[in-house]
Formats: structure tokens, C-alpha cells, sequence
């Protein structure tokens, strides 16, 4: 397959359609080259929690653009999304979790943002299931949401189609190509397509992809997991969706049952050469059922569903995420090779940051005004490292486990 296009984006997760739905926006005409589907990796099973409190004030206007987005959207493109403004609840139970919760609630009022504090009370009101024993420190954000990951990659995709960007499914992407030391398109199995730019918003797979052109994304695969209990009347689908870092643990509605997950005190992660191309029926990091995650997480989650062990368990869902060792996003050019980009390495916040880093990209792409601070993000902050060793991968896995967070 012969012919030029303005910017190849490798990848149609949430974070490729967001970075082409952007560039159409900016009047070019990007691909995006999916050797599957629309959204059907990691974007189809994340949590989807649209977190505004964070502890750094760019990653704020990330998922302040993102909630633009999901407006603009619905109301000039037609978009029936489903988001659920339900708000959320931060619940401290230690001193060490106060303290940091006042801290991130002061920097998200300082900001504009909507905190209300609450008693204990208040918060049970809110969430009937909620154990708390009075001397809790409660902090509700009434403006908050969540959206399923699938039918916002998919809003993006078709809102990018409609702007002019193309979408090529089930063709892979098997080589990054390069001409006099910088990117000049892909090779797929139907030929060579020419470009200038190319982004890799591959996930899992990005450093595959990134060797080939030899560059490298400072991230790994992170094994992301969650449950979804059995429906019960305990749980509303209108109630506020959880930050409980004193379980290392969140929780959502999810129809009449309840989505949470755990933050394991070693997280697990993989080597992206020993990744499927299709994890259908992968079983990831050797947890096939997630029993073991279940009882490693459930005596401190315990503290706060006191009937958690007599719930019935419907569903496990585990994927990969891309984490960066400090936390951060790895987005921007890639060093050494002009005219690429790395659209992957979110630390498990695509869906919610997925507006930002689509237009900030766009906006480095074109040269224009970049309205985001990416500094703490540039992928050459870690200068020579390998992304395949087992090192790196455990610091990659050490920033999950360390996560406070939705």
C-alpha cells in the first residue's frame, strides 16, 4: 500500500482516536492504522474514572479537556456517551491520608474545582454501604464523572472520521520507517505508507514498535485489574464513586452492582515481547481468576464494606496499562528521531487525560501554542534506559502499586 498522509497514528485505542480527532481539528488529515478494532485493549477495560483532583496542576488541565471534550461530543457530534457526573468521595482514614487529601483537595480548589468537606454522616447518606467510624475525613468532589472507555474511543473515532482523519482496521503496523535520520512513514503487510510523522499510541506494544525506528518509550506493561460484584440492592447506580487509599482501593457503580479495585503491594508487569498480539483469552501476569489479588486486597477493603466477603463476585477484568516510573505521562516527541511521537505511557489515566494529550499533541505537531504544561511529561526525562529488562519493568510496576489516586 503506497501513498502519503499528513500524520500516521499507530494505535485506535482512547488515546490514538483522541490525538486524531484533535489533528482533524487542527485541519490535518491523520490515519490511524489499528491492526484490530476501535478501543478494543486497554481502553475497553478501564475503570473510566474521570478524576479532576491530582496532585500536579498540568495533569488537571488534561482532564479538564477531556470533559470539554465529552461536551463538544454530544452536543455537535451527536454522541449519546453515557457519562456518569455521580461526583466522588475521598475518604481518609489515617493521618498520612489526611494530610495528603487536604493537600490535593487545597490544590484542586486553588484551581477552581468544587470540594465540599463532609461529616462521616454525610458521606453514608451518600453511600449507604460505606462503613465509617466518625473520626473519618471526608471530601466530596460533586462535579466528578465517570464514562465507559469504549464509547468514548469510539465517539473520538467517529467524530474523527466526520472531520476528514481515516481509520484503517485489521491491518498491523510491523515497522516504524526512517530516511536520513528521521521518520519518513510505516510498513504494514500491504506496502509502505509515507509520512512524516507518526505517532505510537500502541500501548501495551509501543516499545515493539519504537525498536524498530530505535527509539524507546519510557514506560511498561502494568497489570490493571478489577472486580464487579454480583447486583445488589446495597448499591446504587446514582451513588459517588470512591477514593479509598487507606485500602489501596477504589470503587464505582456499575448497574446495580459494584466495580472496585486494589492496589497490589507489588504490582505486576510484563515484558511487551512476550505480550499476544490478541490478550482475548490471554491470562494476564498468571492470575487467571483474580482470586489472589482478591484476598490479598480484601482485609483492608473490608474495613470499609464490612459485607464484602459474602458478596458474590461477577466479573474479573485484567488488562495492561503503560506506567512510567514517576507517575507521569511519557508524551511528546521521542528523542534522536524527528517526526516521532509517543502517544502511549498515561500511568493508567488514558481514558481521563485522553482530551489533553490529544490536543496537546496537536498542537506539537503543528507548532502552535501549546496551552499545556508537557515538561514533567517529555519522554527523554530518563535519558538511556532499557524498556524490556526486568528492571524497568519493576519500576514501572512500583509506580502503580505507589498510586493514591483514581
Amino acid at each position: 500500500m503506497d501513498g502519503a498522509q499528513d500524520v500516521i497514528i499507530i494505535g485506535a485505542g482512547v488515546l490514538g482516536c483522541a490525538i486524531a480527532y484533535h489533528l482533524a481539528g487542527a485541519g490535518l488529515k491523520p490515519l490511524v492504522i489499528e491492526r484490530r478494532g476501535i478501543a478494543q485493549a486497554a481502553t475497553s477495560r478501564a475503570a473510566g474514572l474521570l478524576t479532576r483532583a491530582r496532585a500536579k496542576s498540568g495533569l488537571l488541565a488534561l482532564v479538564r479537556q477531556t470533559y470539554l471534550d465529552l461536551r463538544t461530543l454530544e452536543a455537535e457530534h451527536g454522541e449519546a456517551l453515557g457519562v456518569r457526573t455521580t461526583g466522588s468521595l475521598y475518604v481518609g482514614a489515617s493521618g498520612p491520608t489526611m494530610r495528603a487529601h487536604r493537600e490535593l483537595m487545597a490544590l484542586a480548589m486553588a484551581q477552581g474545582e468544587k470540594v465540599l468537606r463532609i461529616t462521616p454522616q454525610e458521606a453514608r447518606e451518600l453511600v449507604q454501604w460505606l462503613h465509617l467510624e466518625g473520626d473519618e475525613e471526608v471530601f466530596f468532589m460533586p462535579e466528578d464523572a465517570f464514562v465507559d472507555g469504549y464509547a468514548l474511543g469510539s465517539a473520538y473515532a467517529r467524530a474523527a472520521r466526520s472531520m476528514g482523519a481515516g481509520i484503517l482496521e485489521g491491518q498491523p503496523v510491523l515497522e516504524i520507517l526512517t530516511e536520513r535520520q528521521r521518520v519518513s512513514g510505516v510498513r504494514t503487510p500491504q506496502g509502505r505508507i509515507a509520512s512524516p510523522v507518526v505517532v505510537d499510541a500502541a500501548g501495551a506494544w509501543a516499545n515493539l514498535l519504537a525498536r524498530t525506528a530505535g527509539a524507546a518509550i519510557p514506560m511498561a506493561p502494568v497489570r490493571s485489574q478489577y472486580w464487579i460484584t454480583a447486583p445488589d440492592r446495597s448499591f446504587s447506580p446514582r451513588m459517588p464513586f470512591l477514593i479509598l487509599p487507606d485500602a489501596k482501593a477504589y470503587a464505582r457503580p456499575e448497574g446495580e452492582g459494584l466495580l472496585f479495585g486494589f492496589r497490589e503491594a507489588q504490582s505486576v508487569h510484563a515484558d511487551p515481547r512476550e505480550l499476544p498480539e490478541d490478550l482475548q483469552g490471554h491470562v494476564v501476569a498468571g492470575d487467571a481468576t483474580g482470586w489472589a489479588g482478591l484476598e490479598e486486597g480484601a482485609p483492608l477493603f473490608q474495613r470499609f464494606l464490612p459485607r464484602f466477603g459474602d458478596l458474590g463476585i461477577a466479573h474479573y477484568i485484567a488488562g495492561y496499562s503503560t506506567y512510567v516510573p514517576d507517575g507521569m505521562l511519557a508524551v511528546g516527541p521521542l528523542p534522536g528521531l524527528p517526526g516521532l511521537y509517543s502517544g502511549s505511557g498515561c500511568s493508567g489515566g488514558g481514558v481521563a487525560m485522553a482530551g489533553g494529550v490529544g490536543k496537546a499533541l496537536a498542537q506539537m505537531i503543528t507548532a502552535s501554542r501549546l496551552e499545556f504544561d508537557m515538561e514533567p511529561h517529555d519522554p527523554a526525562r530518563f535519558g538511556t534506559f532499557d524498556p524490556f529488562s526486568a528492571e524497568w519493568g519493576r519500576r514501572c510496576a512500583s509506580a502503580r502499586s505507589h498510586k493514591t489516586s483514581g
